[in-house]
């Protein structure tokens, strides 16, 4: 039930005498998950936001309540691709520094942290960003009403659509690098 508490649409949920709301006041992508996995492989994930970093310049007190939205939601989610795609260029520069080292040094029990933490694997990180409507305000957060949330599927499926028709996130990024970042919709103009 805390999951769904969105202030101030819902009220926060007690469990155990502590009060919670949705971890969504704060972003909670789990691209920490991805990075920590220990089956590490080439990966295409898509990051679903719901608010843009980018946007015009408020006029009103009700555009300025949602520019904030927006700007400390997406500031977020982009803090953390940030953060995973310099974690996996580490890993890959790890891996390159293990391959050339000496089989002997490989086995040694000062290297074991080095030798686990390496990784070549790719990662594609496609963020589907969506694009307010000019007619949304600050409550989108936790308005839920039938006609929003159809119309919200909608344009998911659309831009999802778009975007997979996009060759670019299909290739794979250097290995150097690890990691390429997208915003097709962006990229293609919306």
């Amino acid at each position: 039930m805390a999951s769904g508490a969105l202030p101030p649409g819902f009220p926060s949920v007690e469990i155990d005498g502590e009060f919670y709301w949705d971890g969504g006041l704060v972003s909670n992508t789990p691209l920490q998950w991805m990075l920590e996995c220990h089956e590490r492989r080439d990966t295409l994930a898509f990051q679903i936001d719901l608010w843009n970093a980018r946007g015009d310049v408020p006029g009103s007190m009700s555009e300025v309540m949602v520019r904030e939205k927006e700007i400390q939601y997406s500031s977020r989610t982009r803090a953390n691709t940030d953060h995973f795609a310099r974690e996996q260029k580490l890993r890959n520069a790890l891996a390159t520094a293990v391959e050339k080292l000496p089989e002997e040094l490989r086995h040694l029990p000062e290297f074991t942290p080095i030798v686990a933490a390496q990784d070549r694997s790719v990662y594609n990180i496609v963020h589907l960003i969506y694009r307010a409507k000019h007619y949304e305000g600050h409550a989108k957060d936790y308005e839920f009403s039938r006609l929003s949330m159809e119309e919200h599927w909608r344009t998911g499926h659309h831009d999802a659509v778009r975007t997979l028709r996009q060759p670019e996130i299909y290739e794979r990024p250097p290995r150097h690098e690890g990691v390429f970042v997208f915003d097709v919709l962006r990229d293609i103009g919306d």
